[in-house]
C-alpha cells in the first residue's frame, strides 16, 4: 500500500506515542502548546489517575513530538476544534461541580445556566460550531430539580462579545435530553440529539428552537451532524422496535423522518445472537464530496467492534461499505487532505486501519474527539 507523506509523519508521531508517554509533572510535556500551526493533529477526551478523570487534549505534529495540554478545572473534553490558530475545547469541569464550560486557548468560561453550583446538578457542553465571530455550543443544563437530583435538558448557547459566558437557549425544559451535536446552515442552528417522552428515548432535532422528530418508530439518539452546502446529515442510532436488545447505526439527511440503517459489524462468534447487539454510528463528517461516518458495534456486551462506514446518499437509500477492526469504540473521525482516515476511541487512534494506543504513564486515556488545525 502506498502511504502518503502525511501518514509517515503520522506513523512517527504516534510511534513516539507509545515511547514516551507524559509526565503529569513535566512543564514542557503539560504546558501550553505553541500557536497551532497548519496540519497539526489534535484527539481531545479525559485521562483518569488516582480514581480522578482529568480533561485534556493532546497534540502531535510532523516534527514527531507531542504534548498533552491539562486544562484548567477540566473533567471532560467532548470536543475540540481549531480555527485562526485558535483552540477551541468543550465539556464539563471537575465532577464536584460537573459545569458546562468552554475553553478558548487554556482559558475557561463556565458557560451561563441556572443550577450550575447545586450539587444535585450536572450538566455538559457536548459540541460547538462557528457562525462568523458567534461560537454556538450544544450541551444541557440542569432545568429543575426531580426528587432523585437535576434534569439535565437539552440546550444551545451562543457565545459573543455581547455575551462573553454564553446566552442559553432552552429546546427542553424538565425533560430529560441531550443536544449531542450543532451546526449552522445559512446562519441558523440545527441541533441534533434525544428527548424523552413516556418511557421512550426519542431522536430529534432542533432547527432553531423547533423540535421534530427524526424517527417515530424506532427509540434512538441522533449524535452528530455535518453541513454540505444546503443539505446536513445526521448520525446516530435507532433500536429495532422497542425490543432494544438490537440498535442500527442510523443516518438520516435533511427532513427525513425515517431512519436508513448502515451496514453492522460481522458476527464473529457463533454463540453471540444476531439480534443482541448495539450498534452505533457516534460522528459523520464530509470530506471532497465524500461522506464517512464511525462508530462501534457490542456483542452481546463482551465483544466490540470498531468502525467506519464510506456513505453514498446520491439515492433515496443510501449505499455504504463498512470497514471494521477488532476490538474498540471509534468515537470520532477526520479525514486529512491526503485522504488518510483517522478514527480515535478506547485509548487507541487508527491511521487508516493502523492502530496506536496512547500510553500515558499508567494513566487511562479516553479520546473522544480528534481535529487536524487548518
Amino acid at each position: 500500500m502506498k502511504l502518503s507523506n502525511f501518514y509517515i509523519n503520522l506513523l512517527i508521531i504516534f510511534l513516539l506515542f507509545n515511547l514516551l508517554g507524559c509526565d503529569p509533572d513535566d512543564p514542557v510535556c503539560c504546558g501550553p502548546t505553541d500557536p497551532a500551526l497548519p496540519g497539526q493533529i489534535y484527539i481531545a477526551g479525559s485521562y483518569s489517575t488516582g480514581g480522578k478523570e482529568y480533561g485534556a487534549y493532546w497534540v502531535a505534529n510532523s516534527s514527531g513530538t507531542y504534548q498533552r495540554v491539562d486544562l484548567d478545572d477540566a473533567g471532560l473534553i467532548n470536543e475540540i476544534k481549531v480555527r485562526n490558530g485558535v483552540v477551541y475545547a468543550v465539556g464539563e469541569t471537575t465532577w464536584g461541580e460537573r459545569d458546562p464550560a468552554i475553553w478558548i486557548d487554556g482559558v475557561k468560561t463556565v458557560l451561563n445556566a441556572p443550577n450550575n453550583d447545586e450539587t444535585w446538578g450536572g450538566a455538559t457542553a457536548f459540541a460547538l460550531a462557528f457562525d462568523g465571530e458567534d461560537i454556538y455550543i450544544s450541551g444541557n443544563y440542569v432545568s429543575e430539580k426531580a426528587s432523585f437530583g437535576g434534569v439535565s435538558s437539552a440546550c444551545y448557547w451562543i457565545l459573543n462579545d455581547e455575551n462573553p459566558q454564553g446566552k442559553l437557549y432552552p429546546l427542553q425544559s424538565g425533560v430529560s435530553s441531550d443536544a449531542y451535536g450543532i451546526a449552522i446552515l445559512n446562519g441558523e442552528p440545527i441541533s441534533v440529539g434525544w428527548y424523552q417522552r413516556e418511557h421512550r428515548i426519542i431522536p430529534a432535532k432542533w432547527v432553531g428552537n423547533q423540535r421534530s422528530n427524526l424517527d417515530g418508530n424506532h427509540d434512538g439518539e441522533a449524535m452528530d451532524i455535518v453541513i454540505d452546502g444546503n443539505d446536513y446529515y445526521i448520525s446516530g442510532w435507532t433500536d429495532n422496535k422497542r425490543n432494544a436488545t438490537h440498535y442500527y447505526p442510523t443516518v438520516w439527511k435533511n427532513n427525513q423522518s425515517s431512519r436508513k440503517t448502515l451496514k453492522e459489524a460481522t458476527l464473529r462468534r457463533s454463540e453471540v445472537s444476531s439480534n443482541d447487539r448495539e450498534a452505533y454510528a457516534s460522528a459523520i463528517t464530509l470530506k471532497n464530496g465524500v461522506l464517512y461516518a464511525s462508530g462501534y458495534t457490542y456483542f452481546d456486551f463482551s465483544v466490540t467492534s470498531a468502525s467506519y462506514w464510506t456513505i453514498d446518499f446520491s439515492g433515496n437509500n443510501p449505499s455504504n461499505e463498512i470497514t471494521e477492526y477488532n476490538g474498540g469504540e471509534m468515537k470520532d473521525i477526520v479525514v486529512s487532505d491526503d485522504g488518510d482516515i483517522i478514527t480515535v476511541g478506547s485509548g487507541e487512534v487508527w491511521v487508516n486501519g493502523e492502530s496506536f494506543q496512547i500510553i500515558e504513564n499508567d494513566f487511562v486515556v479516553y479520546p473522544q474527539s480528534v481535529t487536524i488545525s487548518e
